[in-house]
C-alpha cells in the first residue's frame, strides 16, 4: 500500500514491475523495484536506501 501511495495507482497499474509481480517472478520484480527511485526527477537517497531494504523482504517472502 505504502508504495501505491507513493507511486500512484495510476502508475503502478502500468508498470513493469507489477506485470513481474504478478507473474510471481521474484527475481525481476526484485531487480525493477530498485528502478523506483526517484521524486522529482532526480533520485532520493531515501529511496534508493528504503528500496534497498525492500528487495531482501520480497525475496525472504517468496522463498517459503
Amino acid at each position: 500500500m505504502d508504495f501505491t501511495f507513493n507511486l500512484g495507482g495510476g502508475r503502478l497499474q502500468t508498470s513493469t514491475l507489477r506485470r513481474r509481480v504478478n507473474q510471481r517472478d521474484w527475481n525481476a520484480a526484485a531487480m525493477d523495484l530498485r528502478r523506483w527511485v526517484y521524486g522529482g526527477g532526480r533520485v532520493l537517497p531515501g529511496l534508493v536506501v528504503r528500496r534497498e531494504a525492500e528487495v531482501p523482504l520480497i525475496l525472504r517472502a517468496t522463498a517459503s
